[in-house]
């Protein structure tokens, strides 16, 4: 007997289950799942291919294969994927089951084009056709997500010298879409929290001095950070004063932000004149009930940007927008502090990010915490290695 074990029908199909069931990332569920799936299904290739939607349409992320080409496939990621009726012709069906958390559809790219009009097509003609894939079998899965943004397309694929997929590949599909689509649902939490919890820790070790307060409708606090709790933005009836007053300018606005600046009372005599900037946002939670969120920073961080803006080349938008980062605000609250869409945040923290050599805001944040003789320093020393 081979040392290899061998599994009957359905030993095989209970193993293949708690293999995908138990993976812990993308990398460990490709074997299972574009490997050994695609065998179960006859399948000769197979993809995952990980959508993110926002207003300018899908952007691939992780994006995996097996039997296909580097170029074929990286030529569908960077190109065709705009025009694949797999997804243009099916991800409106898709629609998310609120007692799931994962929505499940499989189908043959036959079932969703007219054989006439797609043989015509520029997807056929100028990647198909080329790449050798002529049938495909998608399992579409649509993760359960705050935005409804995500979709994850699996693809099996058989030449055009073999027959199409029939009914024993659609039931097998069928059969083991719900475990894919629960372990997808569960991999995309994980990184969803995992990316939350390092952008909060990155952002709270970066930005020592930052403070805030976390309070109620009625302006009764609910948490605040250490700095604040620890007077160093001056005695609480001063902040929460200016909380106060911003909150009244809010409400008889109609806004759910606004900035202001204060200056702290010299109790300690020291004669240093603190002016403080408040950032003040109305948000109201799942359950319903309403949060003020007030962000405390020094001004400091005025002269920190200024420097920086000068130093870098970036433009006044670009200094502003990077004054509403040092507030710890998200894309979306900078969307709205600043009254322009969020997609033209990230043009601009990209131009932003290009123009002070860093790739991320906790990067760029360190940048205003470090003087600019260092970052001289810092420069000449990676621009003239020893």
């Amino acid at each position: 007997m081979s040392s290899k074990q061998v599994y009957q029908s359905s030993d095989y199909s209970q193993h293949l289950y708690q293999e995908i069931a138990e993976s812990y990332d993308y990398a460990s569920l490709e074997d299972a799942l574009l490997g050994s799936v695609a065998k179960d299904i006859g399948a000769e290739t197979s993809t995952l291919l990980h959508f993110r939607r926002d207003c300018d349409g899908y952007h691939i992320g992780h994006n995996l294969a097996q039997g296909v080409g580097n170029k074929v496939h990286q030529s569908y990621v960077s190109k065709f994927h705009h025009s694949d009726p797999i997804i243009i012709n099916r991800n409106t069906s898709l629609v998310q089951n609120p007692l799931s958390d994962a929505h499940t559809d499989v189908y043959r790219l036959s079932d969703v084009c007219e054989q006439n009009s797609f043989t015509n097509s520029e997807y056929y003609n100028d990647f198909l056709k080329p790449s050798g894939i002529r049938h495909v079998l998608a399992l579409a899965i649509k993760p359960k997500t705050m935005n409804n943004d995500l979709l994850v397309v699996i693809g099996f694929h058989r030449s055009a010298s073999t027959r199409n997929f029939g009914d024993n590949a659609l039931r097998t599909a069928v059969k083991i879409a719900p475990i894919i689509g629960s372990t997808i649902a569960r991999l995309t939490y994980k990184e969803n929290l995992e990316k939350h919890q390092l952008l909060t820790e990155n952002l709270k070790s970066v930005l020592e001095k930052t403070g805030y307060l976390i309070l109620d409708e009625a302006l009764q606090i609910q948490a605040m950070s250490s700095c604040v709790e620890n007077r160093v933005y001056g005695e609480l009836p001063f902040i929460m004063q200016e909380v106060s007053q911003a909150v009244t300018t809010l409400q008889k606005s109609g806004q759910t932000n606004i900035s202001i600046v204060a200056v702290c009372p010299d109790l300690d005599r020291t004669a240093i004149t603190r002016i403080i900037n408040f950032y003040i946002s109305r948000t109201i939670a799942k359950c319903g009930s309403v949060r003020i969120i007030a962000r405390i920073g020094f001004s400091h961080t005025n002269n920190a940007v200024a420097k920086c803006a000068q130093e870098f080349g970036w433009t006044s938008r670009e200094a502003e927008l990077v004054m509403t980062l040092a507030q710890g605000l998200a894309n979306t609250e900078i969307s709205g502090a600043l009254g322009i869409s969020v997609r033209t945040v990230e043009n601009h923290l990209r131009s932003i990010y290009d123009k002070a050599g860093v790739s991320s805001r906790t990067q760029l944040l360190r940048q205003l915490l470090t003087d600019s003789s260092r970052r001289n320093v810092a420069k000449t020393r990676k621009e003239y290695p020893c």
